[in-house]
């Protein structure tokens, strides 16, 4: 379980995260957390939350922030806010940025990003900062679909039945995703 005040990086993406706000200290209404960005760190790729907003508060330094079709970059107090379902992407527009990123409803967002940043740390994720092994992705995307979707509708439709298959075999052999619900 996350705990308000931890600490997590992820050294293959450029990504810190301090966690301000938890699931648990919420209620489950939202996570937060302190986002530092490393000059030229970027999300892995495009992205949805199904199921959450996801705003965006730059305290400082540069967010680029691509939204749909749309490319905005949030400089010191401005906002960025994500309706659920809707593409986005994002990376540092300059120097070292800081943000405050907060989820809504938190749902199971701080385990998805504690296993990202886990296998980055045990050197088991790529430069982009994902995981090298296609059956370790798998096993994650499908445990987090509430949390996390494809960018495209067509991409999740037809992905969606052979990443569930292949998140089972990834399980079979003994991969985790780390979600409480998870059988261990």
């Amino acid at each position: 379980m996350v705990q308000i005040g931890e600490e997590m990086i992820n050294a293959r993406s450029g990504e810190r995260f301090v966690w301000r706000a938890t699931r648990v200290s919420t209620g489950g209404e939202y996570c937060e957390f302190d986002l530092y960005l490393a000059p030229g760190a970027r999300v892995a790729a495009a992205h949805r939350h199904p199921n959450q907003e996801e705003r965006f508060t730059t305290v400082f330094g540069r967010l680029d922030l691509v939204k749909g079709d749309k490319r905005t970059v949030l400089g010191p107090g401005e906002v960025g806010v994500i309706p659920p379902g809707t593409a986005h992407r994002w990376g540092n527009a300059g120097e070292t940025a800081h943000a405050i990123v907060r989820l809504s409803p938190a749902l199971h967002s701080e385990e998805f990003f504690a296993m990202f940043c886990l296998l980055a740390s045990e050197g088991k994720a790529n430069a982009a900062g994902l995981p090298r092994n296609p059956l370790q992705m798998a096993v994650l995307l499908d445990a987090y679909r509430e949390e996390f979707d494809f960018a495209t509708a067509s991409q999740h439709r037809m992905l969606s039945a052979p990443l569930a298959a292949l998140g089972a075999i990834g399980r079979r052999i003994g991969l985790r995703s780390g979600h409480p619900d998870e059988d261990s």
